[in-house]
């Protein structure tokens, strides 16, 4: 009877930490077939770095809904605001307050980039160029285009290849 009550409790302990997609995220990505994410920190150089070329690519993309999203409690309004006039940074700036957007998609680091369809499916995720080798040492130049290269697949509805690249960035902490 006792294995039983441990089996139980862990059973529910399972069910109540697993986590549920945050519902205003999930009306968000479904004004759109498809939604470009961007997790950020606004003290993560690499974030500092690529927001501007986001921005472009989001223009570049008008059919396609691009966001950033920031999760955890570690920043005030200014210094979100601060970070998004200084990088340029035009898109809406999703607030994942508990981290459950993050856990829904896999989030590790900052910047990763994730392409997902309007039913939350993760159609890309990774990097968005080559140009970060590792935390702190940039290319001067690259070629490899993964965000760009998955957005043109898709709109050809194509599956992108590759379909995951390992983010190099900040840790995202939980």
């Amino acid at each position: 009877m006792r294995r039983h009550n441990i089996i139980l409790l862990l059973a529910l302990w399972t069910a109540s930490s697993c986590t549920q997609p945050n519902q205003a995220f999930t009306k968000l990505i479904q004004e759109s077939p498809y939604t470009v994410v961007m997790f950020i920190a606004p003290d993560c150089p690499m974030c500092k770095t690529l927001s501007t070329p986001y921005s472009e690519l989001a223009e570049a993309y008008p059919e396609i809904q691009f966001i950033a999203v920031l999760s955890g409690k570690h920043y005030e309004a200014m210094e979100l605001n601060m970070f998004a006039t200084s990088t340029k940074l035009k898109a809406c700036i999703f607030r994942d307050y508990d981290y459950e957007v993050a856990h829904q998609l896999g989030a590790s680091v900052t910047p990763e980039f994730f392409v997902t369809d309007r039913d939350a499916n993760v159609l890309y995720q990774g990097m968005m160029d080559d140009r970060l080798l590792e935390l702190g040492n940039y290319k001067q130049t690259w070629d490899k285009h993964y965000l760009k290269n998955a957005l043109d697949a898709i709109l050809r509805r194509e599956t992108p290849s590759p379909a995951k690249t390992d983010a190099v960035g900040c840790i995202l902490e939980y």
